[in-house]
């Protein structure tokens, strides 16, 4: 089964980032952090690393954490409720193996 791609857009000092990214290690997935700030804001390569879609996300959510999980982003709600779905149809994989 491939690695599933998470992405975690949060700022310092907000305590729902840090319960998704503890949620997350506990669950057994990996992901990456991104320093929303940087992704929001104008920057040189900005059409390029994905800000257009974080700014479009950050903007109809209006929430933090941000949670990408593939292409497609989430709430933090949202996004433990797709990861429980795959975790448990990894399981389901793994049993049937």
């Amino acid at each position: 089964m491939s690695k599933v791609m998470i992405e975690v857009y949060s700022k310092k000092g907000c305590g729902k980032c840090e319960a998704a990214k503890d949620k997350l290690c506990k669950m057994g997935f990996t992901y990456d952090e991104r320093e929303l700030s940087y992704y929001i804001e104008p920057h040189e390569g900005w059409r390029e690393d994905g800000s257009v879609e974080a700014m479009a996300a950050h903007t109809l959510m209006d929430t933090l954490p941000l949670i990408r999980i593939g292409d497609d982003f989430h709430d933090y709600p949202s996004a433990m409720r797709t990861l429980k779905t795959l975790s448990r149809e990894r399981k389901d994989m793994a049993v049937a193996v």
